[in-house]
Parts: structure tokens; sequence; C-alpha cells
């Protein structure tokens, strides 16, 4: 565990510290005035000058889901006694809600002050971006080793838990190619879930494949997990490409976009993983 902690904040200093990802405008070209005439915003007056915090409503919901994942990350953690599936998830839920405080503060609270602020035109990202993909790949492999514990046998789990170590460094290398050089795709959302949405394929088919072979209820709800969670990702999905946020805006001035939908559902998303899985999550064979 502290070399894996040690390495991930090597990986976030190097991505910080080599990034030139500030080469990459907003496309469109986006000026600071336009950035902010489409959205909901406060200034705030310091002694050092004015701080405008955007979207507040959002940055809340999104600093909620967070600490929610955190709280949920803990319990797990706490509670794993020799159980190495319930720390897995335990250390993935809490560098999951840790990367959604880090993304909501580029996406929604400060994202102007980071992307905008004394600036001709807005950058496409910023350094908070790349570690809450980086930190959520992490979390996400971090799931994937506890899979090796909840549906698969002693003589698969070395080859799933190497392919999260594995795989965890790859991304690494991809993020920090993309930065560097940098390569929009590659330090883009969709580059993301391009490289890492494979993994949430490969723990649905094990737990489907575990619990085919063994009518066992912790994989059953596994898979009313993952399924959930492709309800979130769909419901997304309808309403970023539905227009329906930009819509309710211009007509009500009620702020609720794609954003905001995908992190309500994934506070649901979150509880329905405490419910389901606080009593059930354990390993099919303790390894001392």
């Amino acid at each position: 565990m502290i070399i894996s902690l040690a390495g991930i904040t090597i990986a976030i200093l190097a991505i910080c510290v080599f990034s030139n990802s500030n080469q990459l405008l907003m496309q469109p070209l986006t000026t600071p005035e336009s950035f902010l005439a489409g959205m909901p915003y406060v200034k705030y007056s310091t002694t050092s000058g004015e701080i405008i915090f955007i979207q507040p409503s959002s940055s809340f919901l999104v600093y909620a889901l967070g600490a929610i994942l955190i709280c949920f990350g803990i319990y797990f953690y706490l509670t794993r006694t020799m159980h190495l599936s319930r720390k897995y998830w335990g250390v993935g839920l809490i560098l999951w809600g840790i990367s959604a405080i880090v993304a909501g503060t580029s996406y929604q609270a400060f994202g102007y002050e980071l992307k905008c602020a004394s600036r001709d035109l807005c950058l496409y990202t910023s350094n908070f971006e790349l570690v809450y993909m980086l930190l959520t790949a992490y979390s996400i492999n971090y799931l994937v080793a506890a899979t090796a514990y909840t549906s698969l046998r002693s003589e698969g789990r070395k080859w799933l838990l190497r392919f999260a170590v594995i795989d965890s460094i790859f991304y690494t290398i991809y993020l920090f190619i993309g930065a560097v050089l940098p390569i929009r795709f590659l330090v883009s959302y969709e580059g993301f879930m391009a490289f890492i949405g494979a993994n949430f394929i490969l723990m649905f088919i094990l737990n489907i494949l575990h619990f085919k072979k063994h009518r066992d209820p912790l994989n059953r709800n596994l898979i009313w997990i993952w399924l959930g969670f492709l309800v979130v990702n769909l419901g997304y999905f309808v309403f970023l490409f539905g227009g329906i946020g930009r819509t309710l805006y211009e007509n009500s001035g009620f702020w609720f976009n794609e954003n905001d939908m995908l992190h309500v559902l994934l506070i649901s998303w979150g509880l329905m993983v405490f419910f389901l899985l606080r009593r059930k999550l354990s390993d099919t064979c303790i390894v001392k």
C-alpha cells in the first residue's frame, strides 16, 4: 500500500510539473466573457483582486459526491478485517471521491480561475483535470483488484492483479505523453474512457461468470451495481445529447446540466454500492 501511494504521488507530481497542456485552447475558441455568459457565477472581492466562482449548485453536488464516496470508502477500509476485496473497494472509493473533488474544482467551482482568468482565450484543460483522470483510473483499477478476490479463485487472481497494476502504469504513461506533447485526445475525457472503459466490462463479465457458476449473492449484487452504473452513464448521455440542461437554463434560468445529472445519479449509485455491499462484500477465499 505504501509503494502504491508513493507511486500515485510521483505520477501526480510528474504530470503537474511536466505538463504542457496549457498550450491547448478551448474549442471553439472561447473568451473569458463568452465562457461566463453561458452559466451562473458569483464574484468575490479579495485583497488581491476578484475571484469568480462558477456553477455554485453544480459545485455543491460534485463536492457532496466526493465526500460521500470518501466516507463509504473509509467504511469499507475500516471494516476490511482479512478481506482484501473490502480493502481494495475502500481504497478505490476513497480515490474516486478525491478525484471527484479535484474534478469539481476545475470543471465547476474554480474552472474560470484555472482556465480563463487573465487570458485572452480560455484553456481546454488544467492540471486539476489531468489529476482527476489519473486518480479515477487508479481507483477503477483498485476495483479491478478487488474483483480478483470476489469473482476469481486463487489460480486466476494473480493475473487480474497484474493486469490492474500494468493497466495503471500504462495509463500513467498514456496521460503523461498526452500532457507533455500535448495531444488533445489523450488528455480528454473521451481519451480516458477509450483507455479505461474496458475495465468496467471486464469486471462485469467476471461477476456474471462467477455468479453463473456459484449463484452467490455477492456477485449477484455486483452485477446489479454495474447495471446501475450503466444506467448512470445512459442518463448522462441522454441529458447531454438531448440538450436538456441548456434548454432548461435558457427557458427558466434554472441551472441543472448533464454534469449535475451525472453527479446526482452517481450519488444514488454510491448509495446502491454501500447498501448492496456493506454486509456481503468479502473474499471468495480468504488469503492471509
